[in-house]
Formats: C-alpha cells, structure tokens, sequence
C-alpha cells in the first residue's frame, strides 16, 4: 500500500538511502580518486619546494644545506 503523507521517519529512511546509495557508486570512487591525486600533487610539490629551499641553502650560505643541518 502506498501511503499518501509522508512522516519524520520515511523522510530520515529515505536520507539513509540516499547516503549508502552514494557509497556504492561511481561517486565515491571517484572522490578517492581525486583525493589520491591531490595528495599526490601535494606531496610533489612540498619535495620540490624543500628541494629548491635546501639548494638555495647551500648555494648562498655556508652550510650545507637542510639534510646537514638536521643531521648535524
């Protein structure tokens, strides 16, 4: 029987739905995807920047850089 009103509680089962439907579709591989790549691109670009910080070290000072400096 289909039920003409609708209540508090078909409207948070149909919530519900909705939330485990999207855990189980293209949508949420897709977003672990595009997470995998930003933490990617975010890691390759902090070894870059300290890569460049530390020959910039080492070019215009005396020390030898980050990697001497933390080891002593």
């Amino acid at each position: 029987m289909v039920k003409i009103f609708k209540d508090i509680k078909d409207d948070q089962q149909e919530g519900l739905m909705e939330t485990i439907f999207v855990g189980q579709t293209w949508q949420f591989r897709y977003l672990k995807i595009k997470a995998t790549i930003w933490g990617v691109v975010a890691t390759l670009t902090g070894m870059a920047t300290t890569a460049v910080i530390d020959y910039a070290i080492y070019s215009n000072t005396n020390y030898g850089g980050i990697l001497s400096w933390i080891l002593g």
